[in-house]
């Protein structure tokens, strides 16, 4: 079971590593090209509305100055009819930028929810991902050993000669037997590895000068059994946290399916079949590309008709998703970092292991398996740039 669930981690969260990589960082860059042509069209607006409010401010400046100098009633109130428009303009100038900071703000929620439906997608894994996992199975696994399936027959036929008189031997035979075929994989942990180290004790000491040569190989693979044994309770100790991060993943995936339906389906009223077809699962990244800026100008429409319909409360709702979408993508590079995290544990397990003189060479080889899929991982998902990013997203008016 625990090779099952891990299995099925590897390939919802690894799917990214041989051959996603490339798509994914496509993908980011298609995001990442809108998200920059939005900012700098919002940064000049910005310089526009800046510059309108200084020359704003220096009428009201003037016209401050020419008031306090004025004799003349008429014409100060005159004057002060027309600071009451300057005023009109400078908030009407104001209000058009909040407006404009609102439609950038959803726009980088809307691009960054709709880039996340193709960051968590589980495509393809199995290349350097599967051969991490294969080479970690063929260490945890006696029986890929050279000569212990061999052994282990003289040891098996040793506990059915002998079980009748030894009731330690028929509990070994009967947790043989249960646990099926060993060649495939059986962990050799927990109370199977400690009824097993009995019965393996047993036999060496059952074997007399005679056996010189079995003594000698049962001690070698009485050996190679607990070092197994161990680096396999040491794994497995790591395993475990494979399966609360794919539980956060799919509480993820349905926060993501949720702020879908409210933002892309409900508030701007894009159907999920085509977003789907144009944008989840569409290969070209010129289509891609077209396809986010016209939701993009559809979401900075939303804005501005709410606005005209609802202008005392139109912020809240739109407020809302936002933070949320902000909030669904700090718990992505969260969980990011928690992969890492659970990766380099393996990294401190190869390190344990290297110089036990039974695991050393295919621990070796499981560094070096371990090394591509943590760096294609962090290249792909690197969570520092998540994190940045969802810090990042909006602009403050």
């Amino acid at each position: 079971m625990k090779k099952i669930s891990y299995l099925i981690f590897i390939s919802f969260v690894f799917s990214t590593i041989s051959g996603y990589s490339q798509v994914e960082n496509d993908n980011k860059s298609v995001t990442s090209l809108v998200l920059s042509e939005l900012h700098r069209e919002r940064s000049l607006q910005k310089e526009n509305l800046d510059f309108r409010i200084r020359q704003i401010d220096a009428k009201l400046n003037n016209l401050d100055e020419s008031i306090k100098n004025t004799n003349s009633s008429a014409e100060k109130i005159e004057k002060l009819v027309e600071r009451v428009q300057i005023l009109e303009e400078k908030q009407s100038e104001l209000d058009k930028n909040s407006v404009s900071v609102y439609k950038y703000n959803y726009s980088s929620a809307v691009l960054n929810l709709s880039s996340m439906e193709r960051e968590i997608k589980p495509l393809n894994l199995f290349n350097s991902s599967r051969e991490f996992y294969t080479t970690l199975d063929r260490v945890s696994n006696p029986m890929t050993y050279p000569g212990y399936s061999a052994w282990f027959k003289e040891f098996e036929k040793y506990i059915e000669d002998n079980k009748r008189d030894d009731a330690k031997l028929a509990a070994v035979s009967h947790i043989i037997n249960v646990t099926g075929n060993l060649a495939q994989g059986t962990p050799f942990t927990g109370m199977f590895a400690g009824s097993l180290f009995d019965g393996i004790g047993t036999f060496i000491n059952s074997l007399g000068k005679r056996d010189k040569e079995l003594r000698e190989k049962s001690l070698e693979m009485f050996k190679l059994t607990t070092s197994v044994s161990q680096f396999t309770h040491d794994k497995d100790l790591i395993e475990t946290e494979w399966k609360a991060i794919t539980k956060s993943l799919n509480e993820l995936q349905e926060l993501q399916n949720k702020a879908m339906e409210e933002n892309i389906v409900s508030l701007l009223g894009i159907k999920r079949e085509d977003f789907r077809k144009n944008f989840t699962d569409e290969t070209d990244a010129k289509k891609r590309t077209e396809y986010i800026i016209r939701i993009s100008n559809i979401a900075e429409n939303k804005i501005a008709d709410e606005k005209k319909k609802n202008p005392e409360n139109w912020k809240q709702d739109y407020y809302n998703q936002m933070v949320s979408v902000q909030n669904l993508k700090i718990r992505f590079g969260t969980i990011t970092f928690r992969i890492l995290e659970n990766l380099d544990k393996y990294k401190t397990l190869i390190d344990k292991y290297k110089q036990d003189q039974f695991l050393k060479d295919r621990v070796t080889q499981l560094e070096l398996k371990l090394d591509l899929v943590r760096n294609s991982f962090e290249s792909t998902f690197n969570p520092q740039d998540y994190i940045r990013a969802s810090n990042e997203m909006y602009i403050v008016e």
